[in-house]
């Protein structure tokens, strides 16, 4: 066939100028090398779709592909679509326009992916009527209307009830960049077994530019005729079988469906370094050398073997239970600690919800966080952290907590120091009632309900203040002061939360809480699609994926620049997700953890309308702790969410001392 025959000849020669091997273009394309390497030897019967998809991968026009050819009725699916190419014109400034007559068979829908930046498409229709343009917003055209339209997005062309033909123009700028697969790239769905060879070998790369400093990347599917369900569940199987007994990958992969389709995101792991010591003198308690072993096993997260025991998860210390559960889900089990409360306590706590400005439960679901925030990634680490600096740089054993929360914290604090002493200061009244229960019989501990700003307590007498995942609930800057008018000279305070990348206005802001609270969210996910998950049909599981789906896309997008688009998709999971009855107590494991991730959530949000969660980034909060008069003596981050350097977003513990003789 003489297509065939022209097609080998470009093929190979556009391949060898771009110094591509066959496995290289196989892997920016995602057709199998077998494939590829038929079409060089005039062998096969490529789908147009499949021409595209080796055009773009060499950064090359579609005409230059097939110049001199003629390409007779292509079969796609249960549909027809015929494509000839007409010519070429490439003008002075560098830009070009090919043009191509297209028919379609009755009742037919082409859907194109997305050509590169800055491409843009003209369709004159000739007999119709058609579906043209952005897939999200395509417009019929009668016979001789004509629509131009950005070619950059995915796109459509549809026979509307009887066969349709059209003229279509695609004009490629000067600056367009290639299309490639280093951001994007759309692939028809598998349909042999020779089609996922070459989905896999694009994953494969696309898996090794993550591992090697990637952002972000995302592969869409056109083309699925599986249901949801399945189509998801193919894909990770598909992924499993990628998998390594020896090796692991150092990112997450999720998956999801939505209006165009079957997806994945591909989002890189990012890896902390705070309990690289071994030999700390809170190792010297049998509960101390437990902790430090098992933070520095969940922190180690490529290494495949675990030495985390079943005994941790039910052990008295809660402190152990929760290190345990990290441990757990690398290794590929999901167990719930034992004394996860699961709702138990909501029949206890009737206090309402708080209604002033800042207030914590007026944003946070605080009997939820009461329950399931033991879940959170490194809740327990920063806790060990913190009982490090404690040993290593002040005798006292009296502090003052401040923003104590319901009191998980503070108790696996005493837990490693069972001769600390706290006045815990809590303002918000759920969290209050939470606490009084969560410390009812534990010796050590008195409660203040109030503001730490308006705590009336003797200035300059304090020897140790504390804070675990509260500054930020504070006008930072004044409990900054505060602390410091409190502590004596030589004084200590230690702070633990989370913080964002760095940031400097709204929109930069918002991209950094997507990824941030994202990140602790779709860390877990990708962990338990490692596990032996039960195929549920249940509200919990169907959230549980609508968390990947939605959050997945809000990432990449965050990671693109386009905070408005991430910030939306977040608010509309918030909406779907706030209209679920979470209230009861979970069935089973997966909803459990999809009551974390409700959690964190509501945390991304209420940060986006900067209420109640107010969040800043290492580097400013070091720089208000330096005018405050407070002398850094440990900064370390124990839990990382985006960015490979220390002062980057995730769980930080920060510990100084107060200036001064």
């Amino acid at each position: 066939m003489q297509i065939l025959d022209t097609l080998a000849r470009n093929l190979g020669q556009l391949r060898e100028q771009r110094g591509l091997t066959l496995s290289g273009l196989s892997q920016r394309c995602g057709i199998a090398k077998s494939t590829l390497s038929g079409l060089e030897s005039a062998q096969g019967n490529p789908k147009i779709e499949t021409l595209w998809a080796i055009a773009n991968a060499l950064d090359t026009p579609f005409g230059q592909l097939v110049s001199g050819t003629s390409l007779g009725p292509v079969h796609i699916g249960d549909g027809q679509v015929a494509v000839r190419f007409i010519e070429r014109t490439d003008d002075e400034s560098g830009s070009s326009i090919e043009s191509y007559r297209m028919h379609l068979a009755a009742g037919y829908t082409k859907q194109s992916a997305a050509h590169p930046p800055g491409v843009r498409e003209k369709v004159v229709v000739t007999s119709g009527p058609m579906l043209v343009g952005d897939l999200l917003a395509p417009r019929v055209l009668n016979s001789g209307e004509v629509h131009s339209f950005p070619a950059d997005v995915p796109h459509v062309y549809g026979a509307m009830g009887k066969p349709a033909q059209a003229v279509v123009f695609v004009e490629y700028p000067a600056s367009a960049a290639p299309a490639g697969a280093d951001l994007f790239c759309a692939l028809e769905w598998p349909a042999t077994a020779a089609a996922w060879e070459g989905v896999e070998c694009m994953l494969m790369r696309v898996f090794i530019e993550v591992a090697n400093g990637f952002g972000a990347m995302m592969l869409r599917f056109r083309g699925c005729r599986l249901q949801s369900a399945a189509a998801l569940a193919l894909l990770r199987d598909k992924l499993l079988s990628m998998d390594s007994a020896s090796y692991r990958w150092p990112q997450s992969v999720l998956m999801g469906v939505d209006v165009e389709g079957p997806f994945l995101v591909v989002l890189p792991r990012y890896f902390a370094q705070a309990f690289a010591e071994t030999d700390h003198p809170l190792g010297r308690t049998a509960l101390g050398c437990r902790a430090l072993v098992l933070a520095r096993e969940a922190e180690a997260d490529l290494i495949s073997e675990s030495r985390f025991v079943e005994d941790d998860l039910v052990s008295e210390h809660k402190v152990l239970q929760a290190l345990g559960g990290e441990c757990a889900l690398k290794s590929g089990q999901l167990i719930l600690p034992k004394t996860l409360k699961l709702l138990d306590r909501q029949a206890v706590v009737s206090v309402e919800p708080s209604t002033e400005a800042g207030a914590f439960s007026s944003r946070i679901q605080v009997e939820h966080y009461d329950a399931f925030e033991l879940l959170h990634p490194a809740y327990a680490r920063q806790v060990v952290a913190m009982a490090q600096d404690i040993v290593d740089f002040t005798p006292a054993r009296q502090t003052v907590d401040i923003g104590t929360g319901p009191g998980l914290p503070l108790l696996m604090l005493q837990e490693l120091l069972p001769d600390l002493k706290a006045l815990a200061v809590e303002p918000d009244p759920v969290a209050y009632a939470c606490l009084r229960i969560n410390v009812e019989g534990r010796e050590g501990i008195s409660l203040h309900q109030g503001g730490f700003l308006e705590l009336n307590l003797s200035d300059g007498q304090s020897k140790l203040i504390t804070s675990v995942g509260a500054s930020h609930h504070f006008n930072t800057a004044f409990m900054l002061q505060k602390a410091r008018m409190l502590l004596k000279p030589g004084g200590v305070l230690s702070v633990a939360d989370e913080f964002l990348p760095s940031f400097r206005d709204v929109e930069s802001r918002n991209a950094a809480l997507v990824r941030h609270h994202s990140a602790y969210i779709l860390h877990v996910a990708a962990a338990m699609e490692c596990c032996d998950l039960p195929r549920m049909d249940d509200l919990d599981y169907s959230l549980y994926r609508a968390f990947q789906q939605y959050l997945g896309q809000a990432v990449f997008l965050a990671e693109q620049g386009q905070s408005l688009a991430a910030v939306r998709l977040c608010r509309d999971l918030f909406a779907q997700v706030r209209q679920a009855s979470l209230d009861k107590r979970p069935a089973h494991a997966v909803g459990a953890y999809v009551r974390f991730f409700w959690l964190e959530l509501q945390a991304m949000v209420a940060g986006f309308d900067y209420e109640v969660e107010c969040k800043t980034h290492v580097r400013r909060f070091l720089e208000l702790a330096a005018g405050t008069g407070l002398e850094l003596l440990r900064h370390r981050r124990v839990y990382a969410t985006c960015g490979d350097q220390a002062h980057d977003g995730g769980t930080h513990v920060v510990t100084f001392r107060r200036r001064g003789a």
